[in-house]
């Protein structure tokens, strides 16, 4: 039977994976996630995913390992901005005014690891990264605030739930695959499994026990 751990504390990524009949186990690595000096968005989420992957595939050689990072970017006047977990209620607030009425690109990188049990080095490492375009709406900060203390999305890259009523912020989404902006693109985990492991998820998935 294929085993499979997702690096990550995320309940929204291990979420959907279940969705689809996935139960992974997890285990959360402690990595650096500070930006290196004129690192791309994109190549910041393929870091750090393609990290998270390796350094749990280390310790579960027999596991293929599933790592991923989401990185959300919106222009300002300033120039680019990243947005982070907001944590507080006040941060919250900033990243939604700062997005009002503008498009923000989320860059989901996912990373699939897994180690020989031999040499302890990667048998199979490969990251491949998906982004996704939401635009959004103009609200009133006392709408903002409204949402916020409803959903309470201080966990969330961007400060929102678009599984919730978060989506009710937005004009339009652009993506492959919905799954992507909660945190995990499982059309695209599926053909890198299909192709580099000569794994079937939807096999897995509809197994009786």
């Amino acid at each position: 039977m294929t085993k499979f751990i997702l690096a990550s504390s995320s309940k929204y990524r291990q979420q959907l994976l279940s969705n689809v009949g996935i139960n992974v186990d997890t285990f959360s690595p402690a990595i650096d996630e500070t930006p290196k000096p004129n690192e791309s968005p994109v190549a910041l989420s393929k870091r750090l995913a393609t990290e998270k992957a390796k350094k749990v595939a280390q310790q579960f050689p027999q596991h293929i390992v599933i790592g991923s990072d989401q990185v959300a970017v919106v222009e300002t006047d300033d120039g680019t901005q990243v947005l982070g977990k907001p944590g507080t209620v006040d941060n919250a607030l900033k990243q939604l005014k700062l997005c009002q009425g503008k498009l923000v690109n989320f860059y989901t990188s996912l990373s699939l690891c897994q180690f020989n049990q031999h040499n302890k080095l990667p048998a199979i490492s490969v990251t491949r990264v998906e982004e996704t375009n939401v635009h959004f709406r103009t609200h009133s900060e006392q709408q903002l605030r409204a949402y916020i203390n409803k959903e309470m999305p201080l966990d969330c890259a961007g400060s929102f739930k678009c599984e919730g009523i978060g989506v009710l912020l937005f004009e339009r989404i652009s993506s492959r695959d919905p799954n992507t902006l909660i945190g995990l693109p499982v059309m695209l985990l599926h053909n890198m499994l299909d192709k580099h492991f000569g794994i079937d998820l939807l096999n897995i998935a509809t197994e009786t026990n």
